[in-house]
């Protein structure tokens, strides 16, 4: 006979396999490069900016999933604030739609910055509807400037969906500990009270 706590677990185990059974059929990853003449502002450096605006972003073969084999889409100038989270939108009917809904830095030092940008992408006529539709997705770009703060600046990125996960930050990883180590006292306590 199972005991609550572990019906509990097992129950959780399930549901996760559940989720990622049903994201299955719409995952896929896309490359994207800028072709264009990336800025910045206020000011030059990508290290204090919080507008970016990519020249001309274009789809690269670095693709799976949903995205394989998908030809080249040009998408032209894009461009986000940090301080907005659903200002970041791209797309064209052959590739899909992805709009923001928050917008976190994951890296930040002399002459490069990262952001992990999480949103919606709702299929085009290529990958066709994704499981859901829109699905949740997400947009990780790099900048690059070359000398630091005052030289030409380059990025990369790439669309995952569903969201590529993210290196937790200190403070999440302590309070998953602290929680795991709860669920040891109060398993030691009951198995210190029954016997």
């Amino acid at each position: 006979m199972l005991s609550k706590s572990k019906f509990s677990f097992l129950a959780a185990l399930l549901m996760v396999a559940g989720l990622s059974t049903a994201q299955a059929d719409s995952m896929g990853t896309l490359g994207f490069a800028d072709i264009g003449a990336p800025t910045v502002s206020p000011g030059t450096s990508i290290n204090g900016a919080t507008i970016y605006n990519i020249g001309n972003l274009v789809t690269t073969a670095a693709n799976s999933g949903i995205f394989d084999n998908i030809p080249t889409q040009v998408l032209g100038p894009v461009s986000f604030d940090v301080t907005n989270g659903s200002s970041l939108t791209f797309g064209n009917s052959v590739l899909g739609n992805f709009q923001s809904s928050s917008i976190t830095q994951i890296s930040n030092s002399a002459g490069q910055v990262s952001y992990y940008i999480v949103g919606n992408f709702t299929g085009g006529s290529f990958p066709g509807a994704t499981t859901p539709n829109p699905a949740p997705a997400s947009f990780t770009i790099s900048f690059t400037q070359t000398p630091a703060g005052t030289g030409s600046i380059s990025d990369s990125a790439t669309l995952s969906v569903p969201p590529s996960p993210t290196v937790p930050e200190p403070a999440s990883i302590v309070l998953v500990g602290l929680g795991l180590a709860s669920v040891g006292v109060v398993a030691r306590r009951k198995k210190t009270a029954t016997v």
